[in-house]
């Protein structure tokens, strides 16, 4: 969840807002309780000079689950990272928001050296299964190789 999104949920007395991040809890499993609905998502809106990206990579065309992913939204004020939040996916249980990456690239120039950090956080964080996508060691390197091309392609947008 890089775009700071919430999860819209009707409840029996209302409405609730949940982080997306917070919203799966397991495999198959939510944060919904008894008679609550997922009505939708709540994006805000971008403050100025900030840009997202999110990478993907699957090992076939034909085949939609992911080896790792990676979303990164970004904002940079005369040259300087001044907010960051960077998030990993299909490497862990649960999609993870990564506030070493993130720590990482503030107050930097968005340079090689912050983006190789950025990436060893997100190697650290990440906590994938070996299957028919690829070795934990594999999907290790993927997301970090996904995450310095998601910061990239973010700060080049801005």
């Amino acid at each position: 969840n890089a775009a700071g999104a919430v999860c819209d949920i009707a409840t029996a007395d209302g409405r609730r807002e949940l982080p997306v991040e917070d919203f799966v809890v397991g495999v198959g499993k939510n944060a919904l309780q008894e008679g609550e609905i997922l009505l939708g998502l709540k994006i805000p809106t971008p403050q100025a000079n900030s840009k997202d990206a999110y990478l993907r990579f699957t090992p076939r065309t034909e085949m939609d689950i992911a080896v790792a992913g990676v979303g990164v939204s970004l904002t940079v004020v005369s040259g300087t990272c001044t907010a960051a939040r960077v998030a990993i996916g299909a490497v862990a249980p649960t999609a993870l928001l990564v506030a070493d990456a993130a720590s990482a690239l503030i107050g930097t120039q968005l340079d090689e050296a912050a983006l190789a950090a950025a990436a060893d956080a997100c190697r650290a964080a990440a906590s994938p299964i070996t299957d028919k996508r690829g070795t934990a060691d594999y999907r290790k390197t993927v997301v970090g190789v996904l995450c310095k091309r998601a910061i990239a392609l973010a700060h080049s947008r801005i």
